[in-house]
C-alpha cells in the first residue's frame, strides 16, 4: 500500500514538473513572436496640400536608439507608403551630426535647409520633432543649421522643441490664399540689360519679403529669355531691414561660385538691389557675406557701403 502511495506521488510530481516546464516554454514561445514582430514607429510625413502632417506607423528589427533614430529619419527624406503623402525633407539636405544628451536630441542640419520656403521649413521642423519624440528616450529636439543654433522670427534661438510645441494652424502653415506678386530682375541673354520678371509667390506674413525676393532670385529666371544672376549654391544666412537699408547676409558661395568679371559682377549686384528696392520700405542694400563686411565683391565693386537702386541698367 505503502509502495503505491510513493508511486503516485512520483507521477504527480513529474506530472507537475512537466506541466510547469511546459508554461515557460509557452511563455518563452510568446516572447520570441513578440521580439519576431519588432519596434513599431509612427513617422510623419505632409499632406497633399501641405497644411497638416499625417502619420504612417511601421514596424521595423531594430533595437538600439542610434539605429532607430537614424532609420526615422533617412524614412523622412523617402516617398511614403501611403498614396498622396509627400517625404518633409527633401534629398539635397544633409544630417551632419545627432547627439542624444539625456532626453534631448540635438541635430545639425546643413545650409539646404535655408533654401527651403517658409512653409517647407516649418513643416520639415514639425515632422523632425514629432517622428523623434514618439520615442520613450526623446522628450526634445534641438536643430541647428551647419553648427548654428536654428532661430524663429524674432532672430531668438528656438531652442529644444517638444511634441506640445508643435501646432500646425492656418497661421502657422501657408495656404494659397497667402499670395505675394514681385518684381525680379534677371540679365537679358546678351548681359546688356536687366530685365523684370514678376513672381507670384506663397509667403508666410511672419517672414520677410526681401528673404522671398532673394530666394527667387537665386532659384533664377522662368523665362528662357532670361539668365540667372545669383550662384545657385548661394544660400541666406540672414536679412533683414533698419532704416531703409537691407543688410543681405550670404553665404560664402556668393563670391566663390561667381565666375567674376565686371559685368557679371554688376548684373549680380544689382538684381538683388534693384529687385529689393522695388519694395517701398527699401532705399539701399548692404551686402554681407558669412555675417561680415566686404572690402570688395569679386576685385571690381567697393563691398563695404550699402548699394542705391541703379534704373539705367534696367530695359
Amino acid at each position: 500500500m505503502k509502495l503505491k502511495k510513493k508511486i503516485i506521488l512520483g507521477f504527480t510530481v513529474l506530472a507537475f514538473f512537466i506541466l510547469l516546464i511546459s508554461l515557460v516554454s509557452c511563455r518563452m514561445a510568446s516572447n520570441n513572436v513578440n521580439n519576431a514582430e519588432g519596434t513599431e514607429l509612427t513617422l510623419y510625413f505632409i499632406n497633399s496640400n501641405k497644411s497638416q502632417l499625417v502619420e504612417e506607423r511601421r514596424v521595423v528589427q531594430l533595437e538600439s536608439k542610434e539605429d532607430l533614430i537614424k532609420y526615422s529619419i533617412e524614412e523622412l527624406k523617402k516617398i511614403p507608403k501611403t498614396v498622396g503623402l509627400q517625404p518633409p525633407i527633401p534629398q539635397d539636405i544633409q544630417i551632419k551630426s545627432m547627439v542624444l544628451e539625456k532626453d534631448i536630441l540635438e541635430i545639425d542640419i546643413s545650409s539646404q535647409y535655408n533654401n527651403l520656403s517658409a512653409q517647407d521649413q516649418v513643416l520639415l521642423r514639425a515632422a523632425l520633432v514629432k517622428t523623434l519624440t514618439e520615442f520613450d528616450f526623446i522628450n526634445q529636439v534641438e536643430i541647428a543649421i551647419e553648427g548654428e543654433p536654428l532661430v524663429g522670427t524674432d532672430g531668438k534661438p528656438i531652442g529644444p522643441m517638444s511634441q506640445e510645441d508643435i501646432v500646425l494652424e492656418p497661421s502657422t502653415v501657408l495656404s494659397t490664399s497667402n499670395l505675394q506678386t514681385v518684381e525680379l530682375y534677371f540679365s537679358d541673354k546678351n548681359a546688356e540689360k536687366l530685365v523684370a520678371e514678376e513672381r507670384t509667390i506663397e509667403v508666410n506674413p511672419n517672414v520677410p519679403l526681401e528673404k522671398y525676393i532673394v530666394e527667387q532670385l537665386i532659384k533664377g529666371p522662368e523665362s528662357t529669355n532670361l539668365l540667372p544672376t545669383v550662384p545657385a549654391e548661394t544660400t541666406i544666412k540672414d536679412i533683414e531691414t533698419k532704416d531703409g537699408i537691407c543688410y543681405v547676409d550670404l553665404s560664402n558661395e556668393f563670391r566663390t561660385k561667381h565666375s567674376g568679371g565686371s559685368t557679371g559682377e554688376t548684373f549680380t549686384i544689382y538684381s538683388i538691389v534693384n529687385s529689393l528696392t522695388e519694395l517701398p520700405n527699401i532705399k539701399k542694400v548692404q551686402f554681407l557675406i558669412e555675417g561680415e563686411k566686404q572690402q570688395e565683391y569679386k576685385g571690381h565693386y567697393d563691398f563695404s557701403g550699402p548699394f542705391e537702386r541703379d534704373e539705367s541698367l534696367i530695359n
